[in-house]
């Protein structure tokens, strides 16, 4: 908020915001919207400011930006900088600065009144480049947004919000005058401020957010109850929700009929592998399945029991993300590096999409991370070392935090699981963040070493897991941790500490796939961040949140199915890249 102005004892003279000279200018050239900002009389630090953020708001992030993100972007960033701006003036003056000259402050808003907007036009047009440089990094042709439309939307969002920012200063003003009544003045104002900055935080933490977590239940429970077009209810004994499953079908929840239904047949295994095959089994609680974590989990671990799951080769115990969605194709590598002699099981924490889930229902994926694992892996210790199947901990995303939520190190997760494939793991993840924060020296955050690669490996492809830090890889121990993460990955790097700290990320050298143009600043990069994380799978393979062209590498790392040539490998992978639709059991389709 800025400081209450007393009067200008001398009218004729310029005032000392310096800001008359410039209403004056703008007078004369007749623009509208420069009469608008006349009458309001700006500030000339908070409008220089003002260009100052601007400029940092179009500088580049991970991924490209959709012309009407980057203009909403560009309007906040406007807008932060004039707050900045005006509260840096504000400092100055309360320190004692004189005020320069009065001829000195003409000459400045002049300047200021002439450069400011073609600088504003060169920032924008730059930006707009910028994007384009970005998408060349992830893989995407050259689509130059319009400078034009950017500079609209930015002028728009960032004449709403600062009309909005001031209504809140004239509330705060209000507030302090009624309050004089009964405190001294300097009390009351700051009174006023933070009884309004409450409000406001009541307000958008409060009603607003309850609001929308009710019209997302709403909406999402509807969207939980319906099934996915051509999933067909399941016979096979195999899978939850069959007729011989102790889990109704209408209890699995959208995600999860989709999730049993789906995935290659037998036959469709040993058509690619040339070998014999079996049925993969797929086990699945919904949230209607049972009243809480732990029950649900016991019914997994009953369906494992009751299919045979126990008798396979592999059990994945895998993390599902907010909405109870397993990706296809990750699910179906596994299936097919091992002829269908698997078990995947999970369950459903929440119906929300993962990034309203974390904001509401994040404690629930560490109950339900810790519930389903802890299940499965009590019964599984029972069977005789020699007499037991692999046993994989597996998430995405909010699925790869879900399912790191048992393990307090990687000593607690090596001595529980015989290996763990991890795809695009939220930076806010703790056993991500211990093993990343003890990584060798000199190697970066966005693929660290740990430890020589002795049993953690990171990487965005197989040739990095082979060799981690760029150097060949020594024995890899069993069992073997995989954490797949792109440097352009804003699922990966998005975190709370973008508000005020820079991060490794950007401080160190960076990955292949992200722009030098990046830069860390306060607020701005965590909100850059939050709007990629909308499109991180709407770019190429093998960049932003898309890990499905280095899924089969993965698991062969993790697993060490037998037979498997690299060629072969090779060829596994590019069906799986090149199947819109993965074959299914009969009557059922992949979601």
């Amino acid at each position: 908020m800025t400081a209450a102005r007393t009067a200008d004892p001398h009218p004729t003279r310029p005032h000392p915001s310096g800001a008359r000279p410039a209403l004056d200018a703008v007078r004369r050239a007749g623009a509208p919207v420069a009469r608008w900002f006349a009458r309001r009389e700006l500030s000339w630090s908070g409008m220089l400011g003002a260009l100052v953020g601007l400029a940092a708001a179009m500088t580049p992030s991970l991924l490209p930006r959709p012309t009407l993100y980057l203009g909403v972007l560009a309007g906040v960033g406007t807008v932060l900088g004039y707050g900045g701006g005006v509260l840096a003036a504000w400092v100055v003056r309360r320190t004692g600065v004189p005020l320069p000259p009065a001829a000195w402050r003409r000459v400045a808003w002049r300047v200021l009144s002439w450069a400011g907007p073609v600088l504003a036009v060169v920032v924008v047009a730059v930006g707009a480049r910028w994007q384009d440089d970005v998408r060349v990094l992830v893989g995407e042709p050259r689509r130059t947004s319009s400078a034009v439309v950017v500079g609209v939307i930015a002028l728009a969002v960032g004449l709403g919000l600062l009309a909005l920012a001031r209504a809140l200063r004239r509330l705060s003003q209000r507030v302090a005058r009624v309050l004089a009544r009964w405190i001294p003045a300097p009390a009351a104002s700051l009174a006023g401020v933070v009884l309004v900055t409450l409000l406001v935080y009541w307000l958008a933490a409060g009603v607003l957010f309850r609001v929308v977590v009710t019209v997302a239940d709403s909406v999402y429970a509807g969207t939980n109850a319906g099934t996915d077009a051509g999933v067909e209810e399941v016979t096979s004994p195999l899978r939850s929700g069959s007729p011989d499953s102790v889990v109704t079908w209408d209890s699995l929840g959208r995600q999860g009929r989709t999730f049993v239904a789906g995935g290659p047949s037998a036959a469709a295994i040993a058509d690619v592998t040339g070998s014999d095959a079996v049925e993969p089994i797929r086990i699945y609680a919904g949230l209607d399945s049972a009243d809480d974590a732990s029950a649900r989990a016991a019914l997994v671990v009953e369906e494992l029991e009751r299919t045979g799951a126990f008798d396979r080769s592999v059990l994945v115990v895998a993390g599902a993300t907010g909405t109870g969605w397993t990706e296809p194709q990750q699910m179906a590598a596994v299936e097919y590096l091992w002829g269908g002699d698997t078990a995947i099981a999970t369950m459903q924490y929440s119906f929300l999409p993962s990034w309203i889930s974390f904001l509401v229902d994040a404690d629930r994926a560490t109950e339900a991370g810790r519930e389903l694992f802890d299940a499965v892996h009590a019964r599984w210790a029972e069977l005789p070392e020699d007499d037991r199947p692999q046993l994989i901990s597996y998430g995405l995303s909010l699925g790869s935090f879900a399912a790191q939520a048992p393990f307090g190190s990687v000593g607690d997760l090596t001595a529980r699981v015989d290996g763990a494939l991890y795809v695009g793991t939220p930076s806010f993840t703790p056993l991500w963040r211990t093993v990343t924060d003890g990584r060798d020296d000199g190697s970066p955050e966005w693929q660290p070493v740990v430890d020589g690669g002795e049993t953690v490996r990171f990487g965005s492809d197989a040739e990095d897991l082979a060799a981690p830090g760029g150097q060949a890889g020594g024995d890899w121990d069993v069992p073997r941790v995989v954490y797949l993460q792109h440097a352009s990955d804003p699922v990966v790097w998005w975190s709370w500490d973008l508000l005020t700290r820079q991060p490794d990320w950007l401080s160190e050298p960076r990955g292949p796939d992200v722009s030098g143009r990046v830069r860390w600043f306060p607020v701005l990069t965590w909100a850059q961040v939050t709007v990629d994380q909308f499109f991180g799978v709407s770019v190429p393979d093998g960049h932003g949140h898309n890990y499905a062209s280095q899924i089969v590498g993965a698991w062969s790392d993790v697993t060490e199915p037998p037979g498997w040539t690299p060629v072969e490998l090779t060829s596994l992978q590019h069906l799986l890249d090149d199947t819109l639709e993965l074959p299914t059991l009969p009557g059922a389709s992949v979601g």
